[in-house]
């Protein structure tokens, strides 16, 4: 009872004080307007003090004789007293709503939690000094390298700019419409210091780059569903290309096959029945490879299994077939027709796409359109891929396939290359590579891409995209093996959110109490509690353009993101990408 009291002992004294401003506030502002009107109306100025403002109210039909003003106009004291209240409100209000917006502001701003990397970590994990002391180690072939030739730029934190280097593998994790191709992937194409291969649904990085590649290197676009249609330097690319090689035509059923998506779960034995259509793709495109087949009859082979004994009859009378290889596509043709006809749906699922003439025309190169991976990776170019995983002429299979065999290119030249290393190095921006078909080799290329001289940068909606297409085991895989994670805001995944804040670490919050005792004693404790640093509200509503980056062991790195547009060549991207919409808007 004794302490309900004093607390109410306590509002009230505080409530007084608050009136007896609030009452000064008043008198001031009723002897100020009289000043103001005796002005204005070019009467004597009154001679009372502030205190008199309050006697005005005791009758308020005669101020004058309050503020001892002889002269001063009734209805002119009142206008200005209203006025100077309105003003005075605006002001309160607008001061209230600054102060509050304010308060907000520091509340939800990331940057000020604790937990978040300091300026110092910043400094000594991603600053130009951090990636300028390992560029002996990550081209070795350059005397002064400066931090651009050995590194992207994603931006900026505690003033300082953040650095992910060309061996680190680069996860970027943002739903749609968050700003991934604005902050990141656009700007890691431009600064990129050698080749890159990028992967997209859609023609928009294009446009924003592909004249500013071609000035450093050649220039190819695959785009086997007209998704671009109107471009120049279209690329046809056979899958049959190179399969000759047991290795090549393994590797290019591989990347096909997982195009099927009878792995990605939904399928019972999904696994086994696409192991069964890589042995039989393989089997088939190294007969096409060994007879100068077209692509064409590779297609007429996939539809039917009878049709695919005359690769039996290749593969039996070549001196060059792969041991073996024969034995195995005859087995599945002469098998039961329901093991048959399983086995053959994979088959003609992974090239289903060539069923579209326009996309058998894009994997049939014409005579003189060799396309040597080899001397296109050296010569720094540029290859965009655009394909849809869904709807009528999805080619993400082909694709995959085409990404899988220059992934194969770049470690053969790495191999032989001083330290085992490309340099420059390779830069694969594998942009909406979730919504394509997922690359086999992708877990693996992530933690080993690096050390060869390949970047990889798979751009996915979320972390729930990987285990759809990976699988949990590779999705897992992957994530690990990214030395560089950046996660953008608007996630709605609740699992994604909670792993991402455990990941991600907890703090010590501090929590002040006091306790009034019964004669009016106060005792004031400490409380300590591990909250999340991040928790997944504040990862869900992290502002437009910045990220979390999480690099190696250090603490989070809260970034302001690069955007494209604020560059020193904007006003030439924003001229060039004009000119290729207007490419795109004259198609045929």
């Amino acid at each position: 009872m004794n302490r309900q009291a004093a607390s109410m002992s306590d509002g009230l004294a505080n409530l007084g004080i608050g009136l007896l401003i609030a009452a000064a506030g008043f008198a001031a502002i009723l002897r100020v307007a009289g000043t103001i009107a005796a002005f204005l109306t070019g009467t004597t100025q009154p001679q009372a003090g502030i205190t008199a403002g309050l006697t005005v109210l005791l009758n308020p039909a005669d101020p004058a004789a309050a503020l001892e003003a002889d002269g001063l106009n009734t209805i002119a004291y009142w206008i200005t007293t209203t006025l100077l209240l309105i003003v005075l409100g605006a002001g309160v209000w607008w001061m209230w709503t600054q102060v509050r917006h304010h308060s907000q502001s520091v509340q939800t701003d990331p940057r000020r939690l604790q937990g978040i990397a300091t300026s110092g970590e910043v400094s000594r994990v991603a600053s130009d000094t951090a990636l300028i002391k390992r560029a002996g180690t990550l081209r070795p072939s350059l005397d002064a390298p400066k931090p651009s030739d050995v590194g992207y730029l994603l931006g900026r934190s505690r003033g300082k700019r953040v650095w992910a280097s060309v061996e680190d593998s680069i996860l970027l994790v943002g739903p749609p419409r968050s700003g991934k191709g604005l902050h990141v992937v656009i700007n890691a194409m431009l600064d990129a210091p050698g080749a890159v291969v990028t992967t997209s649904t859609r023609p928009d990085n294009l446009t924003t780059t592909l004249r500013a590649r071609q000035r450093i290197g050649p220039v190819a676009v695959f785009d086997p569903q007209h998704l671009a249609e109107g471009l120049p330097a279209g690329l046809r690319w056979s899958p049959v290309r190179g399969c000759e090689d047991p290795l090549t035509a393994m590797i290019r059923a591989t990347g096909l096959a997982s195009g099927t998506g009878l792995s990605a779960g939904g399928v019972e034995g999904g696994g086994f029945w696409e192991g069964k259509t890589r042995t039989a793709l393989q089997a088939l495109l190294h007969a096409a490879a060994l007879d100068n087949r077209p692509p064409a009859e590779l297609f007429r082979w996939t539809l039917d299994p009878t049709a695919a004994a005359e690769a039996v009859a290749i593969l039996t009378n070549s001196s060059q077939a792969a041991a073996g290889w024969a034995e195995s596509l005859e087995a599945m043709i002469d098998a039961d027709p329901r093991t048959r006809d399983s086995i053959w749906q994979g088959v003609s699922l992974a090239l289903a796409a060539l069923a579209d003439p326009r996309v058998l025309d894009a994997v049939t190169p014409r005579s003189g359109e060799h396309f040597n991976p080899e001397a296109f990776l050296t010569e720094s170019g540029t290859l965009y891929l655009l394909a849809t995983g869904a709807g009528a002429g999805a080619s993400s299979a082909l694709v995959a396939a085409l990404v899988e065999d220059l992934i194969e290119t770049a470690r053969r030249m790495a191999a032989r290359s001083a330290g085992a290393r490309l340099d420059p190095p390779v830069l694969l921006a594998l942009d909406e590579i979730g919504n394509l078909a997922p690359l086999p080799s992708l877990p693996t290329l992530m933690a080993e891409g690096g050390g060869t001289g390949i970047t990889t940068m798979p751009v996915l909606q979320s972390l729930a995209q990987a285990r759809d297409k990976w699988g949990e085991n590779a999705a897992n895989a992957i994530w690990d093996a990214a030395i560089v994670k950046i996660i953008l805001g608007g996630a709605s995944n609740s699992r994604d959110l909670q792993d991402l804040s455990t990941l991600i670490g907890e703090r010590d919050e501090y929590t002040d109490s006091t306790t009034i005792g019964d004669h009016g004693t106060r005792s004031n404790q400490r409380s300590i509690r591990r909250v999340p640093i991040l928790p997944p509200d504040r990862l869900r509503t992290l502002p437009f353009g910045t990220g979390i980056t999480m690099l190696r062991s250090a603490p989070p790195i809260v970034t302001n993101l690069r955007s494209w547009v604020t560059r020193d060549e904007a006003k030439t991207l924003r001229a060039d990408r004009t000119e290729i919409e207007n490419l795109l808007q004259q198609r045929p």
